[in-house]
């Protein structure tokens, strides 16, 4: 075989699995603390078919978010791909969007 000495390790590109930002994240993440209502289906569940789920939210990720139930004081952790769509109780933050 034929090899160019020295050999040099070489180190993959490091490319972000996160190179977009979508509009749904940012807002949701400029709302974090503000309280709102969250309606997901879970298909294939009996029991869990639709659920409305109401708290403050807490985090948000790529692929979920968490809720704290005022009810009960626990964070439940929810995932984007079960959410229909989410309701803001109080004034919603707004976006600036980018290039202004």
């Amino acid at each position: 075989m034929y090899w160019s000495y020295p050999y040099s390790a070489s180190y993959p590109i490091q490319i972000s699995q996160r190179e977009e930002r979508r509009f749904s994240e940012d807002l949701m993440q400029a709302n974090v603390g503000k309280k709102v209502t969250a309606y997901l289906t879970y298909e294939g569940s009996e029991h869990w078919r639709n659920r409305i789920f109401t708290g403050i939210l807490r985090r948000v990720g790529r692929d979920f978010f968490v809720l704290r139930d005022q009810k009960t004081g626990k964070d439940i952790m929810l995932l984007n791909i079960n959410l229909n769509y989410i309701v803001f109780e109080e004034q919603p933050a707004t976006l600036i969007p980018e290039g202004r």
